[in-house]
């Protein structure tokens, strides 16, 4: 048993390293002086709309188009890959990599260099779970792209909520990694709980949300090669 301070270490520097907003730092270089585009969703009868005040690899993409929005993503991948690696190859038999995987992905969710307003995390998670179990990563998200073809909005929380079972059935149901698959997934739903109040309020007014109107702001942006009309700037 090591003592409790080198756990805090790790999460410390795991959190401070999460902390490090990629998508931010892009935004800075190429727009300085200017707030960052949100991403907004309008919905299907134009009336209103659901703001998501994460920025991350998507926003990116739309305002600066896909290499940008690339880069910016996998940095955000390798920010919960390398890390978490690290301490998996060099401490198999302990959780020193679960600890730095929960940190960073606390970082990038409320990152102390931006007021505790970050991204969304799902880069820096797919690359923790690469470290962890590649084959999970695969496996879970691929289901999660199943739900999002009934509920595009739960997609990527999908992926994230089946790394449970994944890992009871790999590891043992009171398993570490059972643990931290149940941590990350309550960690982005807490982040996700602005925009769920949105969706509720949207739909208790009868909106139904146009998700066709960001795929197809990104795939637009994908094929040109060129910025996107900024989300900030719809008219609705």
């Amino acid at each position: 048993m090591f003592p409790l301070w080198i756990y805090m270490i790790i999460a410390a520097g795991g959190y401070l390293i999460g902390s490090i907003s990629f998508a931010r730092l892009a935004f800075a270089k190429l727009k300085p002086g200017e707030t960052p585009d949100f991403i907004r969703t309008p919905t299907t009868d134009g009336q209103a709309e659901l703001v998501s005040h994460a920025v991350g690899a998507t926003n990116v993409m739309i305002a600066f188009g896909p290499r940008w929005g690339i880069l910016v993503s996998s940095l955000d991948a390798l920010k919960g890959l390398l890390p978490t690696l690290a301490l998996h190859l060099a401490f198999p038999e302990d959780s020193y990599h679960l600890v730095v995987a929960v940190a960073v992905l606390t970082g990038h969710l409320w990152p102390v260099w931006y007021r505790f307003s970050g991204g969304g995390g799902n880069s820096s998670i797919m690359g923790m779970l690469l470290a962890i179990s590649p084959l999970g990563l695969l496996i879970t998200h691929v289901g999660g792209m199943l739900i999002g073809r009934f509920a595009p909005m739960f997609a990527f929380i999908g992926g994230i909520v089946l790394t449970i079972p994944w890992f009871a059935v790999r590891e043992g149901f009171y398993s570490p990694e059972v643990a931290f698959a149940l941590t990350i997934s309550i960690l982005y739903v807490l982040a996700e709980i602005p925009e769920i109040m949105q969706l509720m309020d949207l739909k208790r007014d009868g909106h139904v949300l146009d998700y066709g109107h960001v795929v197809s702001m990104m795939k637009k942006s994908a094929a040109t090669g060129e910025p996107g009309k900024s989300f900030g700037d719809q008219d609705l």
